[in-house]
């Protein structure tokens, strides 16, 4: 109910009411309708005007929902009783009493349709059209048809009024209060803005003054609106735009300037402007102002601190072309960089060094992922400073990196391939661990322009293929003539992993002979490859390519059951000697896998024994050695292979029980003339005694390398002097040949 009309309800109904009572006032005795009527109405307004009071004076926590109750329920009640006036009044009325009471009818039909709500209007209307209806009926015999039609015309037009009135104005009010929550949204987001926008407005007089500056550009500019409003806007983005030690402009604000000149609109984004050292970047727009006439009145714009915004692009540019874990630029920024290479004027030459790190998948197998990308980040620093201050480094991804030089010549190229490759051969103390791993390098030169970028990069990876044939800590030089060679690499390669089962393997066999004897004591299973194509393989063709593609696995499981089987057919004093690579020792199923071999084939304690380079036990960890001491542990023995063609480091000596010492063939040669060297080759002998070694010489090819190494202490010896690598059967025939039925044993 609308509150504001109580008042002239209650005094127009108070008034119609009491007009209507005197003119029936001698007719009031003897109609009991007339007489609760009036009381009830009476009443009824009485206690309207109270509750429109207590409305106006309701505490804060009262439910409106009450006081929507108490007056709708007033509402029914005022109806009722104005109901009782009409009936009872009707029946007693003279035809001007009865007009009076057919206009109060339709007076308090259609008050219903505007004095409030739906439910008020409905509680009024509702009783006050029932008792018309009754009133008309019970006042004639015949009730008046037309009368009756009008009445219920008027009635239907009133009640279609109170719901479309209602609806109007809740919709009014809906709209109302929406209006007052956007109001309220709109004006709280300005002050947001107000408080924490960096956006300014600016404006100039006709000679460019800048007149009236606001507190946020006061702010933004690092001074005073006082000190602002005495500048020209073309003084202070001099002032503030000069940069380099020349002190020159920045193109930006030159344009500015020049544009500001002509009176031209400009919008610039970014504007580098310098406030106490500090550069920052702004974003400023201006719109020429003329008057009626044409006259030029000044520069209308506005600007925006924009620093933050620049900071974040550079950063996510930054991201997009860079290593998140290393920092050198991504395989994007170098096939960008690369194409720019190619595609532009090449100059001197451009050099690209592609580089590969040697055992890392190891590093990570044995230590974890974070070791590996600790080391990922030192190998990135001290590649950083191998290359000159132009070049530029990237990952390409897991252990590949590539270097791109400008201006650079051959020997440019080949100097800074050099640094790396050394430096990166030296070990890597990270937080728990040192661990050496190595790399091998690729070099290609671009030379002319136009050269295709992909074609640059698999000169690079050809090359890089190249030294990785030739061995740890290889760089390589790309040559069109050894294209051929390097395709062969290739195919080998692909042929191991993705046609692995029809590939035909094979065991070849070298004795190891008592140099002072000729018994056979050991023979060395050396594996070999029948390939389709081109023919037998020795192991240095595809060991190294196996070792990286992970086939490795599956051939040294082939050669520990085919050395096995052998070792089998052989007299119980001779063993068989198995090269077991380092990626080998990483295999979850090698210990299973030996100790399955052994047992199917019968084979007792020192039958089988494992060769292993340094290289395969570089890195001195709890894992290496419980693996080395399960096949210990298996009834195998261990031979330390090649000695003195790597670090030769006596920690590995130290750490780890060997059986055997092989030594390398290239020191056996060098020390036959050279009595410094045979000095050596005598303690390390002798070393090798005194801690249980057998010591064995690799490469024997005259029987004066023998008397001289049994002088020097040697026991064993293996090489052409004794026999070359032969297939089982015929190693077979060659030990019938050798032996001798009163000693069992072998003479060379």
């Amino acid at each position: 109910m609308r509150t504001a009309l109580v008042p002239r309800m209650v005094v127009t109904g108070g008034l119609v009411s009491g007009a209507l009572c005197w003119s029936f006032w001698n007719r009031l005795h003897g109609a009991p309708l007339l007489t609760g009527g009036f009381a009830g109405l009476f009443t009824g307004y009485v206690l309207l005007s109270i509750s429109a009071i207590l409305w106006a004076r309701r505490p804060a926590d009262v439910r409106p929902v009450v006081f929507k109750l108490a007056f709708s329920g007033l509402a029914l009640m005022i109806g009722i009783f104005w109901s009782f006036i009409l009936i009872g009044g009707l029946h007693h009325a003279d035809p001007v009493q009865t007009s009076m009471l057919y206009a109060v009818a339709i007076g308090l039909m259609s008050t219903s349709a505007f004095s409030g709500p739906a439910l008020y209007a409905l509680a009024l209307w509702t009783p006050v059209t029932i008792g018309s209806v009754i009133a008309i009926m019970a006042d004639s015999a015949i009730p008046p048809a037309a009368t009756l039609i009008g009445l219920a015309s008027y009635a239907f037009l009133t009640f279609s009024t109170i719901l479309y009135v209602n609806a109007n104005t809740m919709e009014r009010e809906l709209r109302r209060l929406e209006a007052e929550r956007q109001s309220e949204v709109i004006n709280l987001l300005l002050r947001d803005f107000e408080e924490g926008a960096s956006d300014f407005l600016w404006e100039t007089d006709a000679s460019l003054t800048l007149i009236r500056p606001s507190l946020r550009f006061a702010e933004v500019a690092r001074s005073t609106p006082a000190e602002l409003a005495s500048m020209s806007i073309i003084r202070f983005l001099v002032e503030h735009g000069r940069a380099g030690p020349d002190h020159s402009c920045n193109a930006a604000v030159g344009n500015l300037i020049h544009r500001i000149g002509r009176r031209e609109t400009f919008n610039e984004p970014r504007t580098p402007l310098h406030f106490s050292n500090e550069e920052r970047c702004w974003s400023i727009a201006g719109k020429p102002v003329f008057d009626r006439e044409g006259v030029f009145i000044g520069y209308r714009g506005v600007g925006s601190d924009v620093t933050a915004h620049r900071l974040a692009e550079r950063k996510i540019a930054h991201i997009a072309s860079h290593d998140s874990l290393t920092g050198l630029g991504n395989r994007m920024s170098f096939d960008e960089a690369l194409q720019a290479a190619c595609s532009g004027p090449v100059g001197v030459g451009t050099g690209l060094i592609c580089l590969d790190l040697d055992h890392f998948k190891s590093v990570n197998d044995r230590f974890g992922h974070k070791t590996g990308d600790e080391l990922l980040h030192a190998v990135a620093r001290r590649i950083l400073s191998c290359v000159r201050s132009h070049d530029r480094c990237f990952r390409l991804g897991g252990d590949e990196f590539a270097i791109l030089l400008p201006d650079a010549t051959i020997a440019d190229a080949e100097a800074v391939t050099g640094r790396i490759i050394d430096r990166l051969a030296d070990p890597f103390r990270l937080a728990d661990v040192t661990v050496a791993i190595g790399s091998c390098a690729g070099i290609a030169m671009i030379t002319r322009p136009g050269i295709l970028p992909e074609d640059a990069r698999h000169a690079a990876d050809l090359a890089l293929y190249r030294a990785k044939a030739s061995g740890r800590g290889s760089a390589r030089l790309f040559d069109p003539e050894n294209d051929r060679h390097t395709t062969r690499l290739r195919q080998i390669d692909a042929a191991l992993v993705s046609e692995f089962e029809k590939q035909v393997f094979f065991l070849e066999y070298q004795p190891i002979v008592r140099l002072d004897s000729g018994a056979v004591t050991t023979v060395e299973a050396l594996v070999r490859w029948k390939h389709p194509e081109y023919g037998i393989l020795p192991p240095d063709q595809f060991i190294r390519a196996s070792e990286h593609n992970g086939a490795i696995i599956r051939i040294g499981a082939f050669v520990i059951e085919a050395a096995c089987a052998y070792a089998a057919t052989l007299p119980d004093h001779i063993a068989v000697a198995v090269n077991l690579s380092p990626v080998q020792l990483h295999d979850p199923a090698l210990i299973e896998r030996i100790g399955a071999a052994l047992v199917r084939h019968r084979l007792g304690p020192g039958r089988i024994e494992f060769e292993l380079t340094e290289t395969a036990i570089l890195d001195v960890s709890p894992e290496t050695r419980r693996i080395l001491e399960a096949i210990t542990a298996l009834g195998c023995r261990l031979a330390l292979d090649d000695f003195g063609s790597g670090y030769s480091s006596i920690s590995t000596l130290y750490y780890f029980r060997f059986d055997r010492l092989k030594i390398d063939r290239s020191l056996i040669k060098d020390a036959m003339d050279d009595p410094r060297r045979r000095t050596i080759l005598f303690h390390i002998g002798r070393m090798a005694r005194d801690v249980a070694l057998t010591i064995t010489a690799e490469g024997m090819e005259t029987d004066h390398h023998r008397v001289s190494l049994i002088e020097l202490g040697f026991e064993e010896g293996q090489g052409s002097l004794f026999a070359m690598p032969m297939s089982g059967e015929a190693l077979h025939d060659w030990l019938r040949l050798r032996l001798v039925p009163s000693s069992g044993r072998l003479f060379g």
